[in-house]
């Protein structure tokens, strides 16, 4: 009896079970959509917070490399300055060493009277001279 009457009524059992079909087919795709749309959002916010973490970065590098360039700079002018330093110091010294020698000379080659006393005398008189050394 039960199965004559779902043949009998075939057709509108047919029916509903599409209409059931598609409500179902309907309310997945609907929650497919929304979900996707959700995640669209979220990864538009994620893609908006790495754009701006890398603007930050990119700001970052920017003021690393002119602060880089700036201690290039100042470092070529101190090694600029060493070396004229450097420069003088030995100009200077090579100067000195001149004049020193040029002295020590003039006191090697310098006559010494004969005797004692007078190689005494010629001592005390360089006494001054010759303890500046």
């Amino acid at each position: 009896m039960l199965f004559g009457a779902l043949i009998q009524y075939w057709k509108p059992i047919a029916l509903a079970a599409v209409l059931a079909a598609a409500f179902t087919y309907r309310a997945v795709l609907i929650h497919q959509r929304n979900s996707a749309r959700a995640q669209v959002i979220s990864l538009g916010e994620a893609a908006a917070a790495l754009r701006a973490a890398n603007a930050s970065m990119a700001a970052g590098v920017k003021r690393q490399n002119e602060a880089i360039d700036s201690l290039q700079g100042k470092m070529q002018l101190a090694e600029r300055a060493a070396a004229q330093r450097q420069a003088q110091y030995a100009n200077s010294g090579e100067q000195a060493m001149r004049q020193e020698r040029a002295h020590a000379n003039a006191l090697k080659n310098a006559p010494v009277p004969a005797g004692c006393q007078a190689a005494i005398n010629w001592g005390n008189a360089q006494g001054p001279e010759l303890g500046r050394w």
